[in-house]
């Protein structure tokens, strides 16, 4: 019963820090709303899109007949806003606007805004400063699905060796070399060509870049490696255990993809 209740407690940690890390990364829908003559507007804006995809798309819930307007422009760059009206889609209550497509690692900056007719058609904001949402290529099922559930049984294993050791005082070397393997299979094998995919590009963290996501990958790495090297020595196997899970922990509650590729259009425009 104990075991059951371990791998229970362990399942819903695991996916409390994977929904953690999706709504808090920089690639999650922006979800509000804002009152405008009276009227609570929801909106929906994205900040992750695919490329020659159509599908970044910005949505404004609203039931009255109302203008809406994106400006956009290529995110670090002296681009000139070009301007989108949102159209209404029929028989449904909200609006839509479509951001073209850029190349993978690609950023566009925008703000969204109504024209307030009652008030000499002042423009309103929906929020205080501009999104950005970051472009990549399609990945295929067959990479990015194994990726995924090769990292979340690392997690998951992570926090059940964590708990075993802490409050069965059980440490078991075969379940540490399978959480290793899982994270190998996933962050450094799937994970990279995931990225190659995506961005055009294996390796973006140390020592060639600063992606966090990758750097994050290599932590964690090190300290259940040390962690294994201590369960063969047999010495020193819960603290090592214990700096393995917090490391690991830590790494998680950084949201996804935090500082990754991004496309310098500078060199873009003058290869293209």
């Amino acid at each position: 019963m104990l075991r059951i209740n371990i791998w229970i407690i362990s399942f819903l940690i695991t996916l409390f820090t994977a929904f953690f890390q999706r709504v808090t990364g920089p690639t999650y829908p922006i979800k509000d709303k804002i009152e405008i003559s009276g009227e609570k507007v929801f909106y929906k804006f994205s900040r992750s899109c695919t490329s020659n995809k159509n599908d970044c798309i910005l949505k404004i819930y609203s039931q009255k007949d109302m203008d809406f307007y994106v400006l956009y422009k290529r995110y670090k760059t002296k681009d000139i806003f070009s301007e989108i009206k949102f159209e209404r889609e029929k028989g449904n209550n909200y609006y839509t606007a479509y951001l073209p497509s850029h190349p993978p690692a690609g950023k566009v900056e925008y703000e969204v805004y109504a024209v307030n007719e009652k008030k000499g058609k002042d423009k309103i904001y929906f929020l205080k400063k501009s999104v950005v949402t970051r472009f990549k290529g399609e990945v295929p099922n067959l990479i990015l699905i194994p990726h995924i559930i090769f990292m979340f049984l690392f997690m998951l294993y992570t926090v059940k060796i964590f708990i075993s050791a802490n409050f069965s005082n059980l440490i078991n070397k075969k379940e540490i070399f399978l959480n290793i393997f899982f994270l190998i299979a996933g962050g450094f094998i799937l994970g990279p060509i995931t990225q190659y995919y995506a961005f055009g590009e294996f390796w973006t963290g140390f020592p060639f870049g600063k992606d966090l996501t990758d750097n994050k990958t290599l932590v964690m790495l090190f300290a259940w490696l040390w962690s294994g090297y201590c369960v063969i020595k047999d010495k020193n196997k819960k603290t090592a255990v214990n700096i393995a899970f917090i490391l690991t922990f830590l790494t998680y509650l950084i949201p996804h993809s935090l500082l990754g590729s991004e496309l310098d259009y500078s060199k873009y425009d003058a290869v293209k």
